[in-house]
């Protein structure tokens, strides 16, 4: 398993170009969402002090106030935001279909990412289909129990700790799932290009082998997961030791969230390549 993960996270080294390709795309699929923002703060909010009084904690009268304010500027906003998730998701498909070419073809270029992206398009697009409709299932069958008495358990149970005891496990076991549901969806998509299986055959394929081997396919899953959140963790205690307090060190801490993004690609990538390398290696 160490010998799975060493070569996963040199196959993303390796394939740092697509790394970057993969950050410039999601970068321009984020600036216009990000120019929407802006617009509303600068055209409506403005100067206004009730941005402070958000951030300093939860406050229902403060919110609705807000919202009464400037509702006219933000509920366009939102209503965009629907279509620009669509236009993420469909992107994020294409994106997938490109790196996983890559890496189980071992061909780290621009041009295999393209062919990739577009060959593998619409059979991904079912298989992320398929697999967001496991996980909406998954998530229903553990938190619609848990939220449905949850008023009634915090009502009859003689302690808050019972409840949150409970909830911290309906959470354990959900990201649990979670993990093996993102296994398996890598697996099948690796199905189709390696072995040329058919829809159907590599939603089972994949489920079937992630059953199989969840503890080895979860290990590199978290392994380059605490990659990320090591990256997230170093970012904060700099920014705690310093803080963006001047203007240059805004442009600082700007780069820096950069790199941050760049090497959670890198990251998510090694952690497929991982996956999807040891499928292959089975």
């Amino acid at each position: 398993m160490i010998r799975t993960i060493k070569i996963a996270f040199l196959t993303g080294l390796r394939h740092w170009k697509i790394v970057l390709l993969t950050y410039l795309l999601q970068l321009l699929l984020a600036i216009p969402l990000a120019m929407q923002v802006w617009h509303v703060l600068e055209a409506s909010i403005g100067n206004s002090l009730e941005i402070n009084k958000l951030l300093s904690g939860y406050d229902h009268t403060v919110i609705s106030d807000f919202l009464n304010v400037h509702g006219a500027s933000i509920t366009p906003f939102i209503g965009q935001l629907r279509w620009v998730l669509v236009v993420w998701a469909l992107a994020s498909v294409f994106i997938n279909g490109g790196v996983l070419s890559t890496l189980v073809k071992k061909t780290p270029a621009w041009l295999a990412f393209w062919t990739g992206g577009a060959t593998y398009f619409f059979r991904f697009f079912k298989i992320a289909a398929v697999f967001l409709a496991l996980l909406l299932v998954w998530s229903g069958v553990l938190w619609l129990p848990f939220l449905a008495n949850l008023e009634h358990s915090l009502e009859t149970l003689p302690s808050e700790k019972t409840v949150l005891g409970i909830l911290l496990v309906v959470v354990v076991v959900w990201l649990a799932g979670l993990i093996f549901l993102s296994n398996a969806s890598i697996v099948a998509k690796t199905s189709i290009i390696e072995d040329g299986l058919p829809i159907w055959r590599a939603v089972k394929k994949g489920l079937g082998f992630t059953f199989r081997h969840y503890f080895k396919t979860a290990a590199i899953f978290l392994a380059f997961s605490g990659l990320q959140l090591l990256a997230l963790a170093i970012y904060w205690w700099l920014e705690g030791r310093s803080g963006m307090v001047s203007p240059g060190l805004v442009l600082v801490f700007f780069g820096l969230q950069q790199v941050l993004v760049f090497v959670r690609v890198m990251g998510r990538m090694m952690g497929v390549a991982g996956v999807s390398g040891f499928y292959i290696q089975i």
